[in-house]
């Protein structure tokens, strides 16, 4: 695997933050590491409507995904939500 130049980077998602609309990644695989601890934010997660789930990662979960899989986050109600996102491509 070859990881992104300028990878990992950290998002911040907060009470302002609406959601991120259904949209694919351009990359072959995409890693996302939960850096905020669960009760610090309300709202909030990765949703992936093939599966109809909503995944809401703890304090150092991981979660890996195919980078087209259609996805979307959700908003957050309250609080401050912090991602470190890695997007990886195989090597040729």
């Amino acid at each position: 695997m070859k990881v992104d130049h300028n990878q990992p980077h950290v998002l911040k998602y907060d009470d302002s933050h609406t959601g991120v609309e259904l949209h694919h990644d351009k990359s072959d695989v995409t890693m996302n590491i939960m850096l905020s601890r669960s009760d610090s934010y309300g709202g909030g997660g990765t949703y992936f409507p093939d599966a109809r789930k909503n995944v809401r990662l703890e304090f150092g979960d991981f979660l890996v995904h195919p980078g087209n899989a259609v996805h979307g986050g959700t908003p957050i109600t309250h609080g401050s939500r912090y991602l470190m996102v890695i997007f990886a491509h195989e090597k040729k």
